[in-house]
């Protein structure tokens, strides 16, 4: 979220019970910072959703034979897991 120096003022329009139920949430003063962190988490979520939507389709079950089950999705993971645990050595009982 934006700081002070970065923040601008906004005129808007709500129904008067979301109003309500605002300041019945909110402490007295942030009001503000409430609907800044809802504004933005709505957009990060429509976001999402836009590139969900854009990538609906792209996974194609012929290109993944080796995924075809559940098992074969839970194999392929472990083997990304093992790998990496070759890879970078555990730091556990070394404190």
């Amino acid at each position: 979220m934006a700081g002070k120096g970065k923040s601008r003022k906004l005129s808007v329009t709500l129904p008067r019970d979301l109003v309500a139920e605002v300041q019945a949430t909110v402490p007295k003063g942030g009001v503000s910072s409430f609907l800044a962190q809802a504004a933005e988490h709505y957009l990060l979520l429509r976001r999402q959703r836009e590139a969900l939507e854009k990538g609906f389709g792209a996974w194609k079950d012929e290109d993944h034979p080796d995924l075809a089950s559940p098992e074969d999705s839970i194999a392929y993971v472990r083997a990304l897991r093992e790998a990496g645990d070759e890879r970078v050595p555990s730091t556990r009982g070394s404190q």
